[in-house]
């Protein structure tokens, strides 16, 4: 049971990388006006809230979107320079007169559209892009021989500017390209906030230091270093706050390789460098991006930056394409390799009556897999073949079975690499293909498949796109287990972007997939959550968190995080019948399965174990997941006390998800000496009233927005530790 009441009722100096410091107070008399189009300011393009403005007499050109506006300074006698990023309430968040990007070009650094780095204007081209607009700013480099351009674009109804840089030779030859750059920027001094990626073999389960929010505020002169030199979220997710007042400064890098940030605190101000990690390669004919970048500035606290990207995604990343989150069943933890055709048919039944929505056959189904154990799913990986002793029938015999009972059908697949045993064989990977580091696959019998050559690539993708093609699954699981910085010759990359190479070729089978199967869900995982960034999230629908899905407040501490910067509705992870946590007549049931519910519910255990009234409560909560899952689709996470931890964390932990109209209140008690919480909801509008009710329908009151944001709901401890309330405005 669970009560509810009302508690009392019961001068910036700057710097940048080619001026000296300068005065931010000089910087704002000479900016003022275009906080918003100045009066000689012409608009050439408009789509919704977005537009683009030009004033051809200061050839200054504005990129505004949802009251944000971005002022760039380009035309034939002027470098290219960010002249401020200003938001509604008129707050300058730029305050250095300088190119908001560089390149390494022919050994010497080069700030985008320099004049004295030997940058020459080319041309600006507005347009139309989906829901928003894109400016696009060319100069020609390398004497004429290199176009470089730099991409602007915004959504309508988002703060958001994505920023990139493109390559092309115009001659035919190879330009030598280094140390690729998202954008520099100088932003008023704050607080910086981040977050930590999955941590590997590092990670501290009993202090849950993977997936941590963590803050820091610079001394004058001081320096933070973030990045990763290999997966992007192996060691930091590719994302960071600046607090200010009133706003809140993000960016993220749309990048699933190798990155860096450089943060340097000046007297009053941060200098930004979000780049990629140091490397060169040779830019030909073909055009290539450098990586994309998102960066903005939302009114207000954490939680509206995180809104503010969540209202970017789906227009700006997904072409409009919606997260539905389903529930989910997998294989992998209840029957490793393992698997068969009777055995699976029958589990399917078994889901099936539960209310699973998708039954996800994980590794195991192809010809080697568990050679050596229930856990090998290593023997036999590249032969892409399905193993008909166990399945006689084939795998499109599985989706036609789940399908005949309502659900979908998902497949596991590691492209990226192959057991060493297959290489050579008729048809299989060639050793030429693989990728090396110094002399080392990185693994005495798996190797990675170096997807910048082109033999290697198309081998991989013509593997994969036969096999959807013949089991015709509902659902991908793209897994990769196993990463090295090929340095190889003959891949068609250097020594040194390998990386960059390999990130680049995985995104042109994504996209490759995605254009030919364009209804197929697709799951990210990497050994769990080490490529979990904002550019995976454009070429996939739903990412598995981590390996480690047991304790349940571990599970909650995950999502509590990585809801900072992604949709609740992407974030996977699986109620399993762990040694700790048995799902055979556990004490709190709710709390097992509620602490998944946070984010998309996922369902790993054999069903056959369990009895009758086990499984009838787990039926219970997946019907109970169903009924708030509507405002989870489309919802971004706002933390209301600090994040969940295994030791000493909370009493309760509380996260909000906000939807466009309703509101979800996960409150989990911890300390079973602390009876009452008292929650506050943020985002809500002071004069609705809202309509406060549980997740089994029970009406608990109605209150004023602007009630329940100062005086709060106490949660009162009774029967399970896990509480869902649904706040709703009222008609």
């Amino acid at each position: 049971m669970l009560s509810c009441r009302l508690p009392g009722q019961a001068s910036h100096i700057l710097t940048s990388l080619r001026a000296p410091w300068r005065s931010f107070f000089t910087l704002i008399a000479l900016l003022a006006g275009y906080g918003a189009a100045s009066a000689s300011a012409v608009s050439v393009v408009k789509n919704g809230d977005a537009s683009i403005a030009h004033d051809v007499d200061a050839a200054v050109w504005q990129v505004t979107a949802n009251g944000t506006a971005l002022a760039l300074r380009l035309g034939e006698n002027f470098d290219l320079q960010a002249l401020s990023l200003t938001t509604a309430n008129n707050r300058q968040w730029i305050a250095s007169q300088d190119s908001d990007g560089f390149v390494t070009l022919a050994g010497s650094l080069a700030p985008i559209g320099s004049r004295d780095a030997g940058m020459v204007y080319e041309s600006a081209q507005s347009s139309k892009q989906g829901s928003g607009v894109r400016l696009d700013a060319s100069f020609l480099a390398a004497h004429g021989a290199l176009r470089v351009t730099r991409h602007y674009q915004a959504m309508s109804g988002s703060p958001t500017f994505e920023v990139w840089t493109t390559f092309q030779s115009l001659d035919g030859s190879s330009a030598a390209v280094a140390n690729l750059n998202g954008f520099r920027l100088t932003v008023p001094a704050g607080t910086v906030r981040w977050l930590t990626g999955l941590q590997g073999d590092n990670a501290d389960i009993e202090r849950d230091s993977a997936f941590s929010v963590q803050s820091k505020t610079l001394a004058v002169g001081g320096s933070l270093a973030l990045g990763s030199s290999r997966r992007s979220s192996e060691t930091t997710v590719p994302w960071f706050l600046v607090d200010g007042s009133p706003d809140e400064f993000y960016a993220a890098l749309l990048w699933s390789g190798a990155w860096s940030l450089n943060v340097t605190r000046g007297t009053d101000a941060l200098a930004i460098d979000f780049s990629l990690a140091p490397m060169q390669m040779l830019v030909g004919v073909t055009p290539v991006d450098g990586p994309h970048a998102l960066f903005g500035v939302a009114r207000g606290s954490v939680a509206n930056a995180t809104s503010a990207v969540r209202s970017y995604i789906a227009p700006g990343l997904r072409n409009g394409r919606a997260l539905s989150p389903l529930v989910t069943y997998n294989t992998w933890f209840a029957y490793g390799t393992r698997v068969d055709e009777a055995t699976l048919l029958a589990e399917m039944d078994r889901e099936a009556r539960l209310g699973t929505e998708l039954f996800v056959v994980d590794a195991g189904w192809y010809v080697g897999a568990g050679e050596s154990g229930d856990s090998d799913f290593d023997s036999g990986l590249g032969s892409w073949q399905v193993d008909t002793a166990r399945f006689p029938q084939g795998l499109k015999a599985l989706t036609d079975y789940a399908h005949g009972l309502g659900m979908k059908l998902g497949l596991w697949v590691e492209p990226e690499r192959v057991s060493l045993a297959t290489v050579g064989l008729d048809g299989l990977a060639e050793e030429a293909w693989l990728a090396k580091a110094g002399a080392s696959y990185g693994s005495d019998h798996s190797a990675l498949l170096c997807l910048a050559g082109t033999a290697g690539r198309q081998w991989v993708q013509t593997q994969l796109f036969a096999l959807l093609d013949a089991a015709q699954p509902d659902y991908v699981k793209w897994d990769n287990n196993l990463w090295v910085n090929c340095d190889r010759e003959g891949h068609g990359h250097g020594a040194t972007d390998g990386n960059f190479a390999q990130t680049g070729g995985m995104y042109q089978i994504l996209s490759a997939m995605r254009a030919r199967y364009p209804k197929l869900i697709v799951e990210n995982v990497s050994s769990g959550g080490n490529r979990l960034d904002l550019g995976m999230l454009r070429y996939s629908d739903v990412a598995w968190m981590d390996d480690r899905t047991a304790p349940a407040v571990h599970v909650r501490h995950n999502v509590e995080g990585l809801s900072q910067l992604f949709p609740p509705a992407y974030l996977l992870s699986f109620v399993t019948d762990d040694a700790t946590e048995p799902l055979h007549q556990p004490r709190d049931m709710a709390l097992l399965v509620r602490s998944r519910m946070e984010g998309v519910l996922g369902l790993c255990f054999r069903s056959d174990t369990l009895t009758d009234d086990d499984l009838a409560s787990i039926r219970q909560e997946i019907a109970v997941y169903k009924t708030i899952r509507p405002t989870q689709g489309d919802a971004y996470g706002r933390l209301l006390t600090s994040q969940a931890l295994a030791k000493k964390g909370p009493s309760w932990d509380v996260l909000q998800e906000s939807g466009p109209t309703d509101v979800l209140v996960f409150a989990f008690q911890t300390d079973a000496g602390t009876k009452t919480v008292n929650v506050k909801p943020g985002g809500l509008t002071s004069a609705t009233t809202y309509q406060v009710r549980s997740s089994s329908g029970t009406v608990l009151g109605s209150f004023k927005g602007s009630v329940l944001a100062s005086s709060g709901i106490d949660i009162v401890a009774s029967g399970s530790s896990a509480h869902v309330l649904i706040v709703s405005p009222k008609p």
